[in-house]
C-alpha cells in the first residue's frame, strides 16, 4: 500500500469528481446526505457509493441506498457498459429496509431493468399491484402475459390501445403483437387515428399511422399541409381521389381551420359535406361546433344540432356550455341527461342540471339535486348551498388535540421533517405522504397541526384535506405569512381574501414550490415574468434568485395581479389571466354582459377553468376568516362586463403557464 498527499489524491480523483469527498472528511450526516443527493442528481456513482458507506447507519440510509441502486439499475442494460444489477442486491434492500416507503419505487426501477435484461421470470414473480400503477411497468406486464399466451391479456391490451392517453414507448411491443396477430383491426387503427388527430396529438397520430400498410395510411406531406394550411388543403381536396386517408385528412384539416375561424370552416363544410358519408358529415359538424363553442361563437349550438346525437362526453360538455351561453335551458337539461352516468355525476353537471330544472319551473327537482351537492366543500357545493338559500358557515371544530396524540405521532414524522429542513422538497413530500397514507382522519388532523407549527403549510393542507370529518378551517385555509400578504395586498389595493385564495391555489403557501415549467415561489412566477415586473415596480439590482424569497415573491405577484385587474377590469378575468395570460382572456370575453358562473364554465382551458373556480371558492372562505363583511360566492363572482377591455399592446407575461 502506498500513501500520497491530499493534493495529489485530489488531482488524481478529479477525473472521478471525488476530490470534494477527500477534502471534507469531517462533514456532518446532514452534509453527507445532501452530498449524496447531489451525487445522485449528477450521476456520480463513485461519490454516491462513498456517501452510502459513510451513512450506512443513518436513519435515512434507505434513501442513500435507494439512490445508489436506482442509479445502478438505470445504467444496467442501457448501453452504458454496465452489466445487470444482481437480483440479490435489490432483494437485500427489501430485507434490510422492509418498512421503507422507497420499496415500491425501487421495485419499479428494478422491474424495468429486468425487462431490459430479458429476465421475464423474475419480472413476473416480482410485479405488484402498486408497481402496475406505473404505465411502463403495466405495459411490460401485458407483454409478459401475452408471451405466455394469457388470453385475458389481449382484452387488457386492446383497452390500452383505445385509451385516450399517450402510452410510454414500452407499450409498443404489446401493440405490435396485437397487430401481428390481427387482434386490432384496420377499423380499430383508423378509429384511434381519428381520435388522435381530433385531439391535435400529431406525435400519437404518426405513431398510430405506422400500423397501417404502406401507401394506405396518411402521407406525411399531406398531413403537414392539412395541419399548417388547412384552408388551401380543403379548397384543393379532390373527391375523385377518394380514399380513407384522404377523407380523414380532410376532416383533420377542417378541425384545424375551425380552430382558427369556425365560421369559415362551417361555410366550407356546408359546400363539401355531401361528398362524405353520413357519419363523416356528422363528425365534421361536431368538430366545427366544438371549436366554435370554445371561442363562444353564437352559431356553435346550431352546428352541434347538425352533428346529431353525440357519443363523446367531451362534446356533450361543450354542447352544454354552448347552450348555457344562449340561456337554452331545455338544451342544457337534454344534453346533461344524455351524458354517461360517470360524467353526469360530476359536481359541475349536477349544479347546472339544477339550474336548468329551476329555470324550467321544476324547482322541487332542482332542490333535491342541490341538497347533497351543497354538503361538498367546493366551488359547486357552495353555489348549490347558496341556491338553496344557505350560506357558508364555520364547520364545528374537532375536539382539542391531546398531548398523547401529538407525542405518539411526532416521531413518525422525524424523517420527513429532516428532509424538509434540508430542502429536499420532493423527498420530504414523498416521505410525508407515505406516513400519512395509512393514518385515520383524526391522526391526519394531528400531523396537519404539527406541519402547521413547523410552517410546512403545503403538507399541513395536504393532510387536513384528507382528514374526513376532522376539519379545522384554520389548518385548511391558513393565514400563512399574514402580515406580508396583507401589506402587499393593501399596497396594491387588492382584496386580501382574494390574494390569500390565489396564493393558496398557486403553492399551498410553499416558498420552495416549483412547477414543471419553472414557475417558482408562493405566487409561482416565471423567470421572464419576474424580471418584467421588477422593471415595472421598479426593483433595482433585482436578481432572479431573490424572486423565491417570501417578501419579494409576494411583492412581484401582487403587483402583477393589480396590473391584470387594471387591464382586464374584473377579478374573475384577472384570476384567469394570472393562470393563462391576459391576451388569451381577452379572446374569451363576450360582447355583452355575462353571468360570471357561465363565463367560468365556458373557459376553454380545463386547467384555467378549475383554477378560477378554486381561487374564488378559497377567496370566499378567506373573506370569512379575515372577518370581512359577509359576501356570498355569487356576489363575489358578479357579472362579467360586456365591453371588451382595451388591449394595451403590452407583452403577455404569464405568471403561471
Amino acid at each position: 500500500m502506498s500513501f500520497i498527499s491530499a493534493s495529489a489524491r485530489c488531482a488524481a480523483a478529479a477525473l472521478l469528481l471525488t476530490c470534494s469527498i477527500v477534502a471534507r472528511p469531517s462533514e456532518t450526516p446532514d452534509q453527507a446526505l445532501l452530498a449524496a443527493h447531489q451525487a445522485w442528481a449528477t450521476r456520480d456513482m463513485a461519490a454516491l457509493a462513498h456517501h452510502a458507506r459513510q451513512l450506512a447507519a443513518d436513519p435515512l440510509a434507505d434513501y442513500v441506498q435507494y439512490w445508489l441502486l436506482d442509479l445502478r439499475l438505470g445504467q444496467s442494460g442501457s448501453g452504458s457498459g454496465s452489466g445487470p444489477v444482481p437480483n440479490a442486491d435489490v432483494e437485500a434492500f427489501f430485507s434490510r429496509f422492509p418498512d421503507s416507503p422507497l420499496t415500491e419505487p425501487l421495485r419499479v426501477s428494478w422491474l424495468k431493468a429486468l425487462v431490459r435484461s430479458g429476465d421475464w421470470s423474475t419480472f413476473a414473480a416480482q410485479v405488484t399491484a402498486r408497481a402496475l400503477e406505473d404505465p411502463e411497468v403495466a405495459c411490460d406486464n401485458l407483454q409478459e402475459r401475452m408471451r405466455r399466451q394469457d388470453v385475458s391479456a389481449v382484452h387488457d391490451a386492446r383497452a390500452l390501445w383505445f385509451s385516450p392517453k399517450s402510452q410510454p414507448d414500452g407499450c409498443d411491443p404489446v401493440f405490435r403483437l396485437l397487430a401481428a396477430e390481427n387482434l386490432i383491426s384496420r377499423d380499430d387503427i383508423w378509429r384511434s387515428l381519428r381520435h388522435a388527430l381530433g385531439s391535435n396529438n400529431l406525435p400519437l397520430a404518426r405513431y398510430i399511422n405506422s400500423f397501417l400498410p404502406p401507401l394506405q395510411g396518411l402521407g406525411e406531406d399531406a398531413l403537414t399541409q392539412a395541419y399548417t394550411q388547412p384552408r388551401s388543403f380543403l379548397e384543393s381536396w379532390d373527391a375523385a381521389g377518394d380514399s380513407r386517408s384522404a377523407r380523414e385528412l380532410a376532416l383533420f384539416a377542417l378541425s384545424q381551420l375551425a380552430a382558427r375561424d369556425p365560421q369559415e370552416a362551417a361555410d366550407i363544410w356546408q359546400r363539401m359535406a355531401s361528398r362524405f358519408s353520413k357519419s363523416e358529415r356528422a363528425y365534421g359538424w361536431q368538430q366545427v361546433a366544438w371549436q366554435g363553442a370554445m371561442v363562444q361563437h353564437p352559431n356553435a349550438l346550431a352546428w352541434f344540432g347538425r352533428a346529431g346525437e353525440l357519443t363523446d362526453d367531451r362534446m356533450r360538455a361543450w354542447r352544454t356550455r354552448a347552450a348555457l351561453r344562449q340561456g337554452n335551458w331545455d338544451e342544457v337539461l337534454r344534453t346533461i341527461n344524455g351524458m354517461s352516468p360517470a360524467e353526469a355525476a360530476q359536481s359541475a353537471w349536477r349544479y347546472w342540471k339544477g339550474r336548468a330544472l329551476q329555470a324550467l319551473g321544476r324547482g322541487a327537482e332542482a332542490q333535491a339535486l342541490w341538497k347533497p351537492l351543497s354538503q361538498e366543500s367546493s366551488y359547486y357545493g357552495l353555489l348549490a348551498l347558496e341556491e338553496l338559500g344557505g350560506q357558508l358557515m364555520l364547520p364545528p371544530q374537532p375536539s382539542p388535540l391531546m398531548p398523547e396524540e401529538i407525542d405518539t405521532l411526532r416521531p413518525r414524522l422525524s424523517r420527513a421533517m429532516r428532509l424538509h429542513n434540508l430542502g429536499l422538497v420532493p423527498e420530504s413530500q414523498f416521505e410525508w405522504n407515505a406516513v400519512s397514507r395509512p393514518l385515520s382522519p383524526r391522526q391526519r388532523l394531528v400531523i396537519s397541526a404539527l406541519a402547521s407549527q413547523a410552517q410546512w403549510y403545503d403538507r399541513s393542507i395536504y393532510s387536513i384535506e384528507r382528514a374526513g370529518d376532522q376539519q379545522d378551517l384554520a389548518l385548511r385555509f391558513p393565514l400563512a405569512f399574514e402580515e406580508t400578504v396583507r401589506q402587499q395586498a393593501r399596497q396594491n389595493h387588492l382584496d386580501e381574501a382574494w390574494v390569500f385564495g390565489l396564493v393558496r391555489q398557486e403553492s399551498y403557501f410553499s416558498p420552495q414550490a416549483r412547477s414543471r415549467t419553472g414557475a417558482m415561489g408562493l405566487m409561482q412566477l416565471m423567470p421572464a415574468t419576474a424580471r418584467w415586473l421588477a422593471k415595472r415596480i421598479p426593483l433595482h439590482h433585482f436578481q432572479w434568485a431573490k424572486s423565491t424569497q417570501v417578501d419579494t415573491n409576494l411583492q412581484l405577484g401582487t403587483f402583477y395581479l393589480r396590473h391584470l385587474l387594471n387591464r382586464l377590469g374584473h377579478p374573475i378575468l384577472a384570476t384567469a389571466g394570472y393562470n393563462a395570460g391576459p391576451n388569451r382572456v381577452l379572446r374569451w370575453v363576450s360582447g355583452s354582459p355575462q353571468d360570471a358562473t357561465v363565463f367560468i364554465e365556458s373557459i376553454p382551458l380545463r386547467e384555467t377553468r378549475g383554477y378560477v373556480e378554486h381561487v374564488m371558492f378559497n377567496a370566499t372562505v378567506y373573506g370569512m376568516r379575515l372577518g370581512q363583511p359577509a359576501q356570498s360566492l355569487h356576489q363575489r363572482l358578479g357579472t362579467i362586463p360586456g365591453m371588451r377591455p382595451a388591449h394595451s399592446g403590452e407583452p403577455d407575461p404569464a405568471a403561471t403557464p
